[in-house]
């Protein structure tokens, strides 16, 4: 799944700074929200813009300052991802208003580079198998000092690949998120999970 959906997403964001910017919102379509929404959700920004229903609260702070910078920000993270710098584009990704390292690594995650998503089912399985980590150790505080943020993410993305790596995290929450059904069951493989994502990404 990984290597089919993750990749084809990667190779299609890094063309051109629209996509890249569609990446960025499809994520923030993500938040506090079942992925079988975001699809509908994608096309109301595409055709609303600003004023889309699907954009409240900080997704709406993420949608301006992803309108007025992304050229900058593209170029950023595309030279990023060419020098395989994940720290660096960490840092760049976590300045876009509502992403913290989770989101940021999600972004990064489907542009190519070994890092993951890290949310709450997923820290909910590194508990099951012993991790002692919460929620809470994920986040980047207001006003943390730039040594201690840049250590957080460098923890973070240690974290994401000595468990599994980009390749393991997409492919087993595909499946886990497939198995739980809820407001996701019109999504019932890890198969078709993985396939919405390219779907919702390229509305």
């Amino acid at each position: 799944m990984y290597k089919r959906d993750c990749k084809k997403i990667a190779k299609w964001a890094m063309q051109k700074s629209e996509n890249f910017n569609a990446l960025c919102c499809f994520v923030q379509t993500t938040i506090q929200m079942p992925l079988s929404r975001t699809l509908g959700e994608m096309q109301d920004i595409r055709e609303f813009g600003a004023d889309s229903t699907a954009l409240w609260g900080n997704k709406i702070k993420a949608y301006i300052y992803l309108t007025e910078n992304i050229d900058t920000l593209f170029a950023d993270i595309k030279q990023a991802v060419a020098d395989d710098d994940i720290i660096r584009a960490m840092d760049i990704m976590t300045e876009v208003p509502n992403l913290g390292m989770v989101k940021a690594g999600f972004v990064l995650q489907m542009c190519g580079l070994d890092v993951s998503c890290l949310d709450t089912h997923n820290i909910r399985r590194l508990q099951e198998s012993g991790y002692d980590i919460k929620v809470g150790d994920l986040k980047l505080p207001a006003g943390l000092k730039r040594e201690t943020k840049l250590k957080k993410l460098a923890k973070y993305v240690k974290l994401t690949r000595e468990t599994g790596g980009a390749e393991y995290w997409w492919n087993t929450w595909c499946d886990y998120v497939a198995e739980k059904g809820g407001m996701n069951k019109s999504l019932p493989t890890g198969d078709i999970v993985s396939k919405f994502h390219v779907t919702a990404v390229m509305a």
